[in-house]
C-alpha cells in the first residue's frame, strides 16, 4: 500500500466528514480559535512495566506516576515491531511496518508517505523534532550522528534537531547549518538539552499564538550505559530483586553483570522521569498545560536478562516476549481527559497515530491501519481490539529466515515458527513455561492460528504465504 501524498490527501478529505466519537465529544474545541497543542515524549527502549505506577516498586518515577495519575494509562500497549526503526516508521505513518516498508532497522522510510506531522502542518500547526530519527536508512559514518537533508526526508517536521542514529548522552552536540557536528555549550547530559529546546519551542510559538506539535525523542534508557552520577547513586546494584525467570536462568557471574546493567538502566529511567517533570512544570509555567495533550510512550522494551541463554546478550529486544514488546502509554490533557484512568484494552503502536490525530480534532485517514484510542481517553469507553499483531522482517525483502509473526491477546503471547512459543500471562507472567507443544493447549493454538491468519490477511501482510506454511507444518 504505497500511497502518494496527493492520494493520501484525498483520503484525508474524505475522512474529514467522518470524525468519530472523540471528535464529536469535543467539537467545540475543534472549531474554536485555540486548538490543542501536542507534545510526544518517546524515550528509547523503556520497558512498559518499569514505572512505579505500573507496579515496579524498585524504580523511582514520580513524574511519570503523576502524568499517569493526571490522565489515562493503558496497561496493555504493545510495540507491533519491537525495534527502533519499524516502530518509528509506524508512529510517523499510522501503518504497519510491512506496509510502510521499514520492517527492520536502518531502512529509509519512503519520503512520499504522508506522516502525522504533515497532517498537523497542513492544518496550521508548527512542528518540531529533536533526538534520534533512525528512519533515513543505513548506518551513518559519523556515529553518533547522521545528518538528515531538509525537505521530504524530514517528513513534515519543520524545526529540526534530529539525527539518524547512534547514542552519546554525555557529550552533547548538534548539526549546524553547514552540516557539521558542533558541541552544545553548557550541557553534559543530552536529555537536558532536549528538554530545554522543547520548552524554547513552546515559548516561541505560544508568543506567536500558533498551535504546535513537538516530538522529544530522548535516547536513554537505550545503550550506552551513561547517566549522571546523581541518578546512579539512587540505586544500589546489590539491592535489586531479580524476577524469578531471570534468577532461575542466570549463573552467578551473569547475575552480577545484570545488577550493574540494572543500576544504570533504572537510573536512566529516573533521569528521563526528571526531564518529564521539567517538561510538565515548564508547560504549566508557560500557561499552556491545559491547552496541551501530552503523550508518553516508547519504541520497545528491554529483555534485561529475561529469556537469556549462553551466547546471548543480557539486553535486547526484537522478540515476541513481553519484556521486549510491552511499552508504556500515558496521555494527559487537563480538563478534557479525566484523571486517574487505567485501561487494560489492547493497544498497538499502529494505534498511536490515529489516537493523537483524533484527540487534536484532525481527520484520521481511512488508509491508516490502527484504531483511535481517543474515545477511551475522553469517555472511558472505546473499541476493544481482539489482539495485537506483531512481527519483524520478511515483508518486502524476502528475508524469511529472520522473520517472525506473533499475536498477543492480552493473555496469551503466541509466536509459531522461529521462536515457537506460547505463554499464558494469566498463569505465568514471567514466561517461564512454554505451552506450545502441550496437547491440552491444542484448542488455544487453533484459535490463535486463526487469529494470526486473519490479522495477516486484514493488514495485507506479504508474509502471509510463509505464515500459512508455518502453521501447516
Amino acid at each position: 500500500m504505497n500511497l502518494t501524498r496527493r492520494q493520501f490527501g484525498q483520503t484525508v478529505c474524505a475522512a474529514a466528514a467522518q470524525f468519530n466519537l472523540a471528535n464529536l465529544a469535543r467539537s467545540d474545541t475543534a472549531t474554536s480559535a485555540t486548538r490543542p497543542n501536542v507534545i510526544i515524549i518517546q524515550p528509547d527502549q523503556h520497558r512498559g512495566t518499569i514505572m512505579r505506577c505500573a507496579g515496579d516498586e524498585q524504580v523511582m518515577t514520580p513524574n511519570l506516576d503523576r502524568l499517569a495519575a493526571e490522565g489515562v494509562r493503558f496497561v496493555n500497549c504493545a510495540s507491533s515491531s519491537p525495534v527502533c526503526s519499524p516502530f518509528r516508521g509506524t508512529f510517523q505513518t499510522g501503518l504497519y511496518p510491512h506496509t510502510h516498508g521499514v520492517d527492520r532497522n536502518n531502512v529509509l522510510l519512503d519520503p512520499t508517505l504522508p506522516t502525522f506531522a504533515e497532517i498537523f502542518s497542513d492544518h496550521g500547526y508548527a512542528t518540531g523534532y529533536i533526538g534520534k530519527w533512525h528512519l533515513d536508512g543505513g548506518i551513518p559514518p559519523d556515529q553518533p550522528g547522521g545528518y538528515i537533508e531538509p525537505g521530504p526526508r524530514r517528513q513534515g517536521w519543520q524545526e529540526w534537531y534530529g539525527y539518524e542514529k547512534g547514542h552519546e548522552y554525555l557529550n552533547v552536540w548538534k548539526y549546524d547549518d553547514n552540516r557539521k557536528k558542533v558541541r552544545v555549550q553548557g550541557y553534559g547530559w543530552e536529555p537536558a538539552w532536549h528538554t530545554d529546546m522543547a520548552l524554547d519551542f513552546v515559548r516561541r510559538h505560544r508568543n506567536m499564538n500558533k498551535p504546535w506539535l513537538y516530538y522529544v525523542a530522548y535516547g536513554p534508557p537505550h545503550l550506552p550505559q551513561q547517566c549522571p552520577e546523581r541518578f546512579l547513586k539512587m540505586y544500589d546494584p546489590n539491592a535489586f530483586q531479580l524476577p524469578p525467570d531471570v534468577a532461575r536462568r542466570l549463573p552467578p557471574a551473569k547475575r552480577k553483570e545484570l545488577r550493574t546493567i540494572l543500576q544504570c538502566y533504572y537510573a536512566q529511567v529516573t533521569a528521563i522521569d526528571f526531564e518529564v517533570g521539567r517538561l510538565l512544570r515548564g508547560l504549566r509555567e508557560l500557561g499552556v498545560d491545559r491547552d496541551t495533550i501530552v503523550l508518553y510512550t516508547s519504541d520497545h522494551g528491554d529483555k534485561l536478562g529475561s529469556h537469556w541463554s549462553p551466547g546471548l546478550r543480557l539486553r535486547g529486544k526484537a522478540a515476541p516476549f513481553a519484556s521486549a514488546f510491552r511499552i508504556p502509554l500515558m496521555v494527559r490533557w487537563p480538563g478534557r481527559i479525566k484523571p486517574g484512568q487505567v485501561h487494560d484494552c489492547l493497544v498497538s503502536s499502529v494505534d498511536l497515530t490515529p489516537t493523537i490525530l483524533d484527540l487534536a480534532g484532525l481527520p484520521v485517514a481511512a488508509t491508516m491501519q490502527g484504531d483511535s484510542m481517543a474515545p477511551w481517553c475522553l469517555t472511558g469507553k472505546g473499541k476493544a481490539n481482539e489482539a495485537v499483531y506483531l512481527g519483524l522482517h520478511g515483508s518486502l525483502t524476502g528475508d524469511t529466515e529472520r522473520a517472525w509473526r506473533a499475536v498477543w491477546d492480552g493473555r496469551y503471547i503466541y509466536a509459531p515458527g522461529k521462536f515457537h512459543v506460547l505463554y499464558d500471562h494469566q498463569e505465568d507472567p514471567h514466561e517461564m513455561k512454554n505451552l506450545i507443544n502441550l496437547p491440552q493447549y491444542a484448542d488455544v493454538r487453533k484459535r490463535l492460528d486463526a487469529l494470526l491468519l486473519h490479522l495477516a490477511e486484514r493488514t495485507q501482510d506479504p508474509f502471509l504465504p510463509h505464515l500459512r506454511n508455518i502453521l501447516s507444518s
